[in-house]
């Protein structure tokens, strides 16, 4: 792309400000840029994290997003820690959504949305206590874990623990180093790691979301 007689200008006798000039022109300016098809531009708009079109999606950076999108099937279970527009969203393509949320009001709010395929549990928030072990509550084991919410690290340990024999789990925000121990857990159980990494919508920072694997699992990895 060619820049015009300005921006050129811009760029030679002040170079940060011509750079920004033509970011903001080029991603806010145009809507083809990444920031319009992506929807972040209407996440910002409608304060929550959507597509374009203003349908739900996670709380994930959207290189997660897209593979989820791709992966996800109708056959599968998926339990997730921390609910939200992400359950709203996996309802739409896996068969079935467990849910755990320990904010009262945003748990009816989130429930009061709810398809029938989704069942939202409470837990009070406290650590390595009846929040991470929600997911033993029964003998259920779950194909797809999400680990977004609270005491990620018991989480995910506790996750590991529920998986179907061709189950993967997702830590979210798998960036911060108090999740390394959760990462190495992970990986001593024989599970491979793979991350994505991107800005999440409302946000302008890359974030990283690891998707610890096994062979023979049920997203094709």
């Amino acid at each position: 792309m060619k820049l015009s007689r300005l921006q050129r200008f811009l760029i030679a006798v002040a170079p940060p400000l011509g750079a920004r000039y033509i970011a903001g022109r080029r991603l806010i300016g145009s809507r083809g840029s990444f920031l319009y098809e992506t929807g972040w531009m209407e996440s910002i708009r409608r304060g929550r994290p959507c597509r374009a079109d203003g349908s739900p999606m996670p709380w994930m950076n959207y290189a997660v997003a897209a593979f989820l999108d791709e992966r996800l099937s109708g056959d599968l279970d998926l339990f997730e820690w921390g609910s939200g527009f992400s359950t709203l969203y996996f309802a739409t393509r896996v068969r079935s959504v467990t849910s755990v949320e320990y904010d009262r009001e945003w748990h009816e709010r989130i429930s009061s949305q709810a398809p029938a395929n989704v069942r939202i549990l409470f837990r009070e928030k406290d650590t390595d206590g009846q929040y991470c072990r929600a997911i033993l509550a029964d003998e259920r084991r779950y194909d797809v874990v999400i680990v977004d919410g609270r005491d990620r690290v018991n989480c995910l340990r506790h996750g590991i623990a529920r998986l179907a024999p061709r189950g993967v789990i997702l830590l979210d925000d798998a960036q911060r180093e108090r999740y390394a121990a959760g990462r190495e857990y992970a990986q001593s159980q024989g599970f491979r790691a793979l991350a994505f990494n991107g800005p999440k919508p409302l946000t302008n920072r890359l974030r990283r979301t690891i998707v610890f694997y096994r062979p023979d699992n049920c997203l094709g990895l």
